[in-house]
């Protein structure tokens, strides 16, 4: 169904009070406003945001914007990066989750595009269940595009800088591309080969000064929190990346990005996703309940005992 926008702090009441006797989707982009190059601040949020709006579109959900101040990690070392510890993050997300529930936002996705939001949205995913088993869920964006690289085909795969190019994407369909630096003597843009970083598998070759120590130990765990460290450089995070060399370049990147960021939203299937959702919640609330709903953890909003 056609909507003047799908943001939720920019549509009215009455629209949205519309909108939730037809459905029950909302997409909640997260991420962090971190040094990243020469990029801008936030660009690991606007990635997600762009995708949740594609999805959006797709289900005829809405987007709750706004939600870029969460834990970074390594890059706390850049004076640009606004920090927030993971505890304060979880409970003022668990917050607003509880408060989408309660204005009747049944299916909520929460989208992703930083290496470090599994440690605060896995936890929200799994406590605010236990607590109202209302099954939200969480989407990657690294992940998704890697799953969509494996369905378009190796031909297709190889003509896109993939998660770069999706996330430029981003910039065009926020409107946002007047963010990025235009430079004449930046930088030319490395293309990559779309390798996502894969604990035990890769050989993690190249990696700046500050994480050789780490070079070993990054293999057994997530390469983001295997152990704790900081950037030791302000360039070992998106190095001098992320300018480009005119507005007709970063027009064009930009085109790219947004017709490959609309195939990896057809490939996923977001209205299977959303419906396995409602199955979701369905089954616990049935068959679960029946069989387990006595020994399971007791609710906090709901009539489960």
């Amino acid at each position: 169904m056609e909507m003047r926008t799908r943001i939720l702090g920019r549509l009215s009441n009455f629209e949205v009070e519309e909108y939730l006797e037809r459905n029950d989707i909302i997409f909640i982009p997260v991420g962090p406003t971190e040094m990243h190059g020469r990029s801008p601040l936030e660009i690991e949020y606007v990635g997600p945001l762009g995708m949740a709006i594609a999805m959006a579109e797709k289900v005829d959900g809405l987007v709750l914007d706004g939600l870029k101040y969460f834990y970074n990690g390594s890059c706390a070392t850049g004076k640009g990066t606004v920090r927030m510890s993971v505890n304060d993050g979880y409970h003022y997300l668990k917050a607003i989750a509880y408060s989408l529930m309660s204005q009747g936002f049944k299916r909520q996705i929460y989208v992703t595009g930083h290496g470090t939001s599994e440690l605060t949205l896995g936890a929200l995913v799994g406590d605010f269940f236990d607590e109202t088993k209302c099954p939200i869920a969480w989407m990657d964006q690294m992940t998704v595009t890697s799953f969509a690289r494996t369905r378009v085909g190796e031909e297709e795969a190889k003509k896109y800088n993939n998660f770069m190019d999706v996330t430029y994407g981003s910039y065009a369909i926020t409107g946002q591309k007047e963010d990025l630096i235009i430079d004449p003597n930046c930088e030319p843009m490395v293309k990559h080969n779309g390798e996502m970083f894969k604990p035990g598998q890769n050989t993690f070759q190249g990696l700046p000064e500050s994480l050789q120590n780490i070079s070993h130990i990054i293999n057994f765990g997530s390469f983001a929190y295997s152990i704790g460290f900081y950037m030791g450089d302000i360039l070992d995070h998106g190095g001098n990346q992320g300018a480009f060399a005119s507005v007709e370049e970063r027009d064009a990147v930009c085109a790219r990005g947004l017709e490959q960021l609309r195939k990896v939203v057809d490939v996923v299937d977001v209205p299977l996703f959303v419906k396995q959702m409602a199955d979701q919640a369905e089954y616990t609330n049935t068959v679960i309940k029946e069989k387990f709903g006595k020994t399971l953890p007791k609710n906090k909003v709901s009539d489960w005992v």
